[in-house]
C-alpha cells in the first residue's frame, strides 16, 4: 500500500484502460502495406512503439518520410475497427466512480488524436480530463514529459498524482517525476517483477487504494 495523499489519477491507455492492442497493431500493419511498406508481423510493429509518435514510427516502418498522410490513413483504419476495442472489465465503472471524487487524466504513447478516437468510442472520454499523447510530449516514454504535461493541465505537482499503467515504461514514467507508480495487473504488459509502488489486480481495487467510497459489484473484479 502507499502512504501519500493522491489528488489526481492519470492513466496509461492501451493495456490499462482499453483492450485495444490487437486492433492498434493491425491498423498500423495495414497502413504500412498501403503505403508500399513491407508486410510486417504484429511483433515487428509492436517493437517499434518505443520509437515515438505515429508519424515517426510509421516512417521507420515504411522506410521513408510519410508525414500526416500516413497518420490520417492509420486513424481511418482505427475508426473502422472500433467494434474490436473495449474497456477492460470493471474499468468503466471504476473510472466513473473515481471521477466523482478525483480529477482524471490520460498520458499515452499513442497520438492524442488516436487516443481521443479510442476513448470516445469506448464511452470513457466524458469522465476523463486532460489527454496527452506521445505527439504532444517532448520525449517519448519512459521519459515523464507527457505525464508532467497532464499534471500541469490539472494544476497539480506530479508528486501528488498517481500514474496507473501496465508496462515497465509506465513505472519509469511515474518514478522519474515522483508520481505514485501503480501497476495495472490486468494489462497485457504486466509482469510480477515490476518495481512499482503498488500493484492492483483489478480495476475496482483502485477505489480502495485511493479511499473512494463505492458499492461496485464483485463482477467488476
Amino acid at each position: 500500500m502507499h502512504d501519500r495523499r493522491v489528488h489526481a489519477v492519470v492513466f496509461d491507455m492501451d493495456g490499462t484502460l482499453l483492450d485495444s492492442l490487437p486492433v492498434v497493431l493491425e491498423c498500423y500493419r495495414k497502413t504500412v502495406i498501403e503505403l508500399r511498406g513491407q508486410s510486417l508481423t504484429v511483433d515487428e510493429v509492436l517493437s517499434s512503439f518505443a520509437i515515438g509518435p505515429a508519424a515517426v514510427m510509421l516512417a521507420a516502418l515504411i522506410g521513408r518520410p510519410v508525414g500526416a498522410e500516413a497518420v490520417a490513413r492509420y486513424e481511418d483504419h482505427l475508426r473502422g475497427a472500433l467494434d474490436g476495442v473495449a474497456p477492460y472489465a470493471g474499468i468503466a465503472e471504476t473510472v466513473a466512480t473515481l471521477a466523482r471524487t478525483l480529477p482524471l487524466g490520460v498520458f499515452t504513447a499513442a497520438d492524442t488524436s488516436a487516443a481521443e478516437i479510442l476513448l470516445g468510442a469506448s464511452g470513457l472520454r466524458d469522465a476523463i480530463g486532460p489527454v496527452v499523447g506521445g505527439d504532444r510530449a517532448s520525449r517519448p516514454k519512459p521519459a515523464s514529459d507527457g505525464l508532467l504535461a497532464v499534471c500541469a493541465m490539472l494544476g497539480l505537482p506530479s508528486t501528488s498524482v498517481a500514474y496507473v499503467g501496465d508496462g515497465p515504461s509506465d513505472v519509469h514514467v511515474a518514478r522519474s517525476c515522483g508520481a505514485l507508480a501503480v501497476a495495472a495487473g490486468w494489462g497485457h504488459q504486466f509482469r510480477e517483477d515490476r518495481d512499482s509502488d503498488v500493484i492492483v489486480r483489478s480495476p475496482v481495487e483502485l477505489l480502495d487504494l485511493f479511499g473512494v467510497p463505492h458499492t461496485t459489484s464483485r463482477n467488476a473484479r
